[in-house]
């Protein structure tokens, strides 16, 4: 006879395979017709054992410039998470610390500025940046993406200042530490696991934003994600090269991801200061 528990930690276990499943398909797809030959990319039934090809990669560095849309999507995404986290904790740390009726009111106003819908603002985005100058260029996309990173960033790292507990500070202060000496080296460090999860959270948005991308750029800044679509035209659609060009693009955000573990992993023991 199978006892409960066993019976509640295999239904775990098969959860978790479904879930595994369900999330690692389209990456299976993707990976899978990345390296398949054209002829049979929609054979039925599909083939699941093939040779492999390696054209999609080549022809997706050769035809393109892809490493420079690489190259740009990172600078913008990590030029936008940078400027995000600098003023983004600084924003939080004051909501957090300022006793005032209305704080709740300025931190909602500051979440409201994460509601606008892009495609509502894009144009006047491309008015302002048509004037400025600023038309494909880096700047313009750091710009854009910092505010709407920026209220998350508030959002977030507010929970985590709140979590530190403000004898610590006190008794910093009494050791002759000023404001920002506090922030920098007392509270800051111990939110570490906040500006984890926020760069992640900024870094993801910015990376595979796309609405922005195509309506600011051109040649010259470009990102991956919409170089991607370029194999997508009303003559043919380059599967396998957009195939290539996607697994491209998420081997960033999973190395970036992996980099920010350690501190993640730390957010679940946060409370363990109090």
């Amino acid at each position: 006879m199978i006892k409960p528990s066993s019976q509640k930690t295999f239904f775990v276990y098969l959860c978790l395979v479904i879930v595994l499943i369900v999330f690692m398909t389209p990456i299976y797809i993707i990976v899978s017709s990345s390296i398949k030959p054209s002829p049979i990319m929609f054979q039925k039934p599909p083939a699941f054992v093939f040779s492999p090809t390696w054209d999609h990669y080549v022809a997706l560095f050769s035809e393109r410039p892809f490493l420079k849309f690489i190259t740009n999507s990172l600078i913008v995404a990590l030029g936008s998470t940078a400027f995000s986290l600098t003023f983004g904790s600084l924003a939080a740390y004051a909501l957090s610390r300022i006793r005032h009726k209305r704080m709740n009111d300025v931190a909602f106003w500051i979440l409201s500025m994460r509601m606008f819908p892009p495609i509502a603002v894009v144009v006047p985005y491309y008015i302002i940046f048509k004037a400025a100058g600023l038309l494909d260029t880096p700047i313009a996309l750091i710009i854009i993406y910092s505010t709407a990173n920026i209220p998350l960033t508030v959002w977030l790292m507010k929970g985590f200042f709140d979590e530190v507990p403000r004898s610590l500070e006190e008794a910093a202060a009494l050791d002759g530490h000023g404001l920002l000496g506090i922030f920098w080296r007392v509270t800051l460090p111990l939110a570490a696991p906040g500006l984890a999860v926020s760069a992640v959270f900024c870094f993801i948005f910015s990376w595979n934003e796309f609405i922005f991308a195509l309506m600011l750029t051109g040649s010259q800044a470009q990102t991956a994600t919409v170089a991607v679509m370029s194999f997508w035209s009303s003559d043919a659609v380059q599967w396998g090269r957009i195939m290539a060009g996607s697994f491209v693009i998420l081997i960033p955000g999973v190395i970036f991801v992996l980099t920010c573990q350690r501190w993640l992993v730390r957010g679940l023991t946060l409370g363990a200061i109090k």
